[in-house]
């Protein structure tokens, strides 16, 4: 009988002890447009074993709608969740979103190491922080050193920075470059060069009081494209298109303004053949493009893990390092990147301190109001900026006309009133 028993205790010993080990496993779900957050969720679940993460990655197309609708309804929804920075402020205002200014978060006493425009970004309409970044996006404009020494006559990103301070200095040497190519080489890719450098320099959001507003920036915008046109500094190939791919390979074009980001997502898959042809140079403002962010589900039950997570990922420095140094990543906050910049460079660049560069642009970037209406109303604008540059619209006054009725049949709760 003994012999019996003996075994069946060491089972149920077994049994319970298992259980208990699951009992204790906490876990938590965040969800994400991009995989790249699998490096993080990594590196928590090694700073914290005992700890669960279900990370599930949804495409892009697909993620807006269905996040919206859990944060609606609760069903599934995630502990965490990214946001992309086009449609960041269509939800910060949500209560779906924790607040983590106060207790128990005291994210106030962690956000001071983001960069200015980066905090701009995380706080709702209120400045209350209840979104998270942790990738800087600062940006520049990267240029063929092949090209830069052919035209400019140097490659020294210092020497080509001075020499593209304002974007008469862009356009007086694209026109000659054009000229002396004999058209085969332009100086920008298309308008939308323009545009993403003139978005940092507005100073009022596309919305204010229900009301359009049309910044100043916006406006000499056309002007700039304008001058581009008749010095022949344009391309003419838009965005994402397999033109514009192609031109960084084969080196048409001198100039691409973009975000930090663009070097790795952009230049390095895109054109691996240029390596060390390539440098980075300040233009005319300092800019950012995109970004990522995350937030805490208000309505959760595993917020204070949740809050682990978040807060391992914007703000926990070594995590961060590791971030920069094994990614190549510029991340969002600044003693981070201040701690690595010495020993981070490129051989893309042919060996540029790209971090140095980054790190001193980004304490230049303005700090940008945005609203629930800019990411929507800035794609009108911008579509309708590069239909401009191609010669669809007879007049100014045509652009803005078009503009107004696109925008009012978007969002036709908006006032919007004539001229501009």
């Amino acid at each position: 009988m003994k012999k019996i028993v003996a075994p069946f205790l060491l089972f149920m010993l077994l049994i319970i002890t298992a259980c208990q080990s699951t009992e204790e496993q906490e876990e938590i779900t965040v969800w994400s447009f991009t995989d790249e957050g699998e490096y993080a969720v990594e590196a928590f679940q090694e700073k914290y074993p005992d700890v669960k993460v279900n990370f599930e990655f949804i495409p892009d197309s697909q993620y807006e709608t269905k996040l919206r609708s859990a944060l609606a309804t609760g069903i599934r929804a995630p502990d965490v969740f990214a946001l992309e920075a086009a449609y960041l402020r269509k939800f910060i205002d949500h209560p779906s979103l924790e607040s983590l200014s106060d207790a128990p978060y005291n994210a106030e006493e962690l956000v001071g190491e983001h960069y200015e425009y980066i905090q701009e970004l995380e706080r709702d309409s209120e400045g209350v922080l209840r979104a998270v970044a942790y990738q800087g996006t600062t940006g520049g404009f990267y240029f063929r050193r092949d090209l830069a020494e052919e035209f400019l006559g140097t490659s020294d990103p210092k020497e080509v920075s001075a020499m593209i301070e304002t974007w008469d200095d862009i356009f007086n040497l694209g026109e000659r470059i054009h000229e002396e190519s004999e058209g085969t080489i332009s100086i920008l890719p298309n308008s939308a060069s323009i545009g993403d450098v003139q978005d940092a320099r507005v100073e009022q959001p596309w919305v204010v009081d229900n009301e359009l507003v049309i910044d100043q920036a916006k406006i000499d915008a056309l002007d700039l494209v304008d001058q581009a046109i008749e010095t022949n500094s344009l391309a003419m190939l838009d965005s994402w298109s397999p033109g514009w791919v192609a031109s960084m390979q084969q080196g048409s074009v001198l100039f691409y303004p973009a975000p930090s980001w663009f070097l790795n997502h952009v230049l390095q898959s895109n054109a691996p053949d240029t390596s060390g042809q390539w440098g980075l140079a300040s233009g005319p403002a300092a800019f950012s493009g995109g970004g990522t962010f995350y937030s805490i589900y208000s309505e959760g039950e595993n917020k204070e893990l949740a809050w682990e997570f978040v807060k391992h990922y914007g703000f926990d420095e070594e995590f961060l390092q590791n971030l920069a140094i094994d990614e190549s990543y510029y991340t969002s906050h600044r003693g981070a990147n201040e701690g690595v910049a010495d020993e981070i460079s490129s051989d893309f660049l042919a060996g540029q301190n790209y971090f140095e560069f980054f790190n001193e642009e980004s304490e230049k970037v303005d700090s940008v109001v945005r609203t629930a209406f800019d990411g929507d109303i800035g794609e009108i604008y911008g579509d309708l900026l590069g239909s401009y540059a191609r010669g669809n619209f007879d007049s100014k006054e045509a652009f803005w006309e078009r503009f107004k009725r696109d925008v009012q049949t978007y969002y036709p709760e908006l006032t919007i009133n004539d001229g501009i």
